[in-house]
């Protein structure tokens, strides 16, 4: 095949990527894009951007996130460099990123295998796949598209060397990119592995070694910007509540949360941006029906994994692909900063997609069934991609997203604080209030909520319960200074000037 030929497949993957997430260039800033993008100052000189190499990638003084994605404030810097400090640009380069995450899927997966229906079926399914719309929609996504255009590109470079004889230097060095974009990409050598092994290509140490010397640089380069901090210490109950509920919970839920994961790909008629406290409840039991569903499910990949080694590559391939790229986000071996999102399944996702992929191009090879198998594919990709596009506008801003998404997840403490929050900016003081009330019956111990509870009602002219709630803030969030300001502002206005002189000197230096 000519390269002009060769090169329309992933021309038309990216392509469609872009059509199917196009109207994410209306859309604004929405949750983390406002502290990541909007607010963000070490993205506003390309020079600054440099410091990333040595700081956080949230550096927010008096707390610890263990995260450190040095090249991907680097590319939000370069965007901005570029196309100025609106919404649209970031949201630019990442139509385009994942636009080249599903033109790489194609060239990686077409070398896989060698049916091309079953790259392009694939490869066309992880261009418009629900799911994703978390990680392209929302400009702090940038992360997940970042890495997986990185690491594919390693996966197309190792086979190259592999193949030519050559050092894996060029591989590695993406490798590190991938590691300095997002951690979850750490386990893509032992793919690379499978990959080989699959290929009866020995896994030679010596082809292996600049990936180890790419980690321990990354390691190092961490280190300096962290210190020894390598867990997620600020994972908290309303974030990660199966964190605090022991690890056999925590592996349970996590088993839970994979299968939903699994689940979501494949039928993302609810999609959200929130799982937090209380919308998925810690699994504790084993005999829970979804302690035995999420066992269920893990048992099925580790058989299909089995049962597919070298009977049938492709297979094997795609089950590898969402574990390796999953597991690290998952729970599974350490508690992370949160129990489920969506993006986690951004790389991962390329797994069930190649599965997808191979089952349709098997029932195109039967006899009689090519034109089936070609009608599924347009009508599954169809589907999904019409999914996607009701999605996307969900992002336009954090009122739209939390008002939205509280509807299909109304378990959500966040979401319903959220759209308090937001409600409550746009002077819509009374639906805040009910929303406020909504995350506090999930969610007692919630400090902020209850100070801006607190605030909403002496506003309304309540007082009483605002001062209760101004109280319980100060209790549960001793080191914030805003609900002593509240509490003392509160009572010089009832005349209880002694009370606010004394709350004033409790209040944190």
């Amino acid at each position: 095949m000519t390269g002009p030929a060769r090169a329309r497949w992933p021309l038309l993957v990216g392509a469609l990527a872009l059509a199917t997430h196009v109207g994410a260039l209306r859309n604004g800033f929405a949750l983390d894009d406002v502290p990541l993008v909007a607010d963000n100052p070490a993205i506003r000189s390309l020079a600054g951007a440099s410091a990333a190499f040595v700081s956080p990638y949230w550096n927010v003084p008096g707390e610890r996130y263990g995260l450190y994605r040095p090249l991907t404030i680097v590319s939000l810097a370069v965007n901005r460099a570029l196309t100025a400090p609106g919404p649209a640009g970031f949201h630019g380069g990442n139509l385009l990123l994942h636009a080249a995450a599903a033109a790489l899927a194609w060239l990686t997966l077409r070398r896989v295998c060698t049916h091309y229906g079953a790259a392009l079926a694939a490869a066309g399914l992880f261009a418009v796949l629900p799911i994703h719309t978390e990680a392209v929609a929302n400009i702090a996504g940038r992360a997940e598209l970042l890495a997986a255009v990185l690491v594919l590109c390693a996966w197309l470079a190792h086979r190259r060397a592999r193949d030519t004889g050559r050092s894996a230097v060029l591989p590695a060095v993406l490798y590190l990119g991938a590691l300095l974009s997002k951690e979850s990409a750490v386990l893509a050598p032992a793919l690379f592995a499978c990959d080989d092994a699959l290929g009866e290509q020995r896994p030679l140490a010596s082809r292996y070694a600049p990936y180890a010397g790419a980690l321990a640089v990354a390691a190092v380069l961490r280190l300096v910007a962290l210190g020894p901090h390598l867990s997620a210490e600020s994972a908290i109950p309303l974030d990660n509540p199966a964190a605090a509920a022991g690890a056999g919970a925590r592996v349970l839920t996590a088993l839970w949360v994979q299968a939903r994961l699994l689940f979501l790909c494949v039928w993302p008629k609810t999609l959200v941006c929130d799982y937090s406290f209380d919308a998925i409840p810690v699994v504790r039991d084993w005999l829970e029906p979804r302690a035995l569903g999420g066992l269920a499910v893990f048992g099925a990949l580790l058989a299909l994994a089995i049962a597919a080694w070298r009977r049938s590559r492709p297979v094997s391939i795609a089950a590898a692909v969402w574990v390796l790229f999953y597991l690290p986000s998952s729970n599974l071996m350490f508690a992370t900063g949160t129990i489920m999102a969506e993006r986690l399944a951004y790389l991962p996702s390329l797994g069930v997609c190649f599965l997808a992929g191979h089952l349709l191009a098997a029932l195109g090879s039967r006899p009689g069934r090519g034109r089936l198998a070609v009608a599924a594919t347009v009508l599954l990709v169809t589907a999904m991609a019409a999914r996607s596009v009701a999605r996307v506008p969900a992002w336009k801003d954090n009122l739209t997203l939390a008002t939205t998404d509280v509807v299909s997840q109304p378990r959500s403490a966040k979401l319903q604080a959220g759209a308090g929050l937001f409600l409550a900016a746009n002077g819509r003081a009374a639906d805040a209030e009910d929303h406020f009330r909504r995350a506090l019956e999930i969610y007692p111990d919630y400090a902020q909520i209850h100070y801006d509870l607190g605030v909403l009602l002496a506003r309304r002219g309540a007082p009483a319960e605002a001062e209760e709630h101004l109280r319980r803030a100060i209790a549960l969030a001793p080191s914030n200074l805003q609900p002593y300001e509240a509490l003392a502002a509160l009572l010089d206005r009832a005349g209880r000037r002694d009370e606010a002189a004394s709350v004033r000197a409790e209040a944190p230096r």
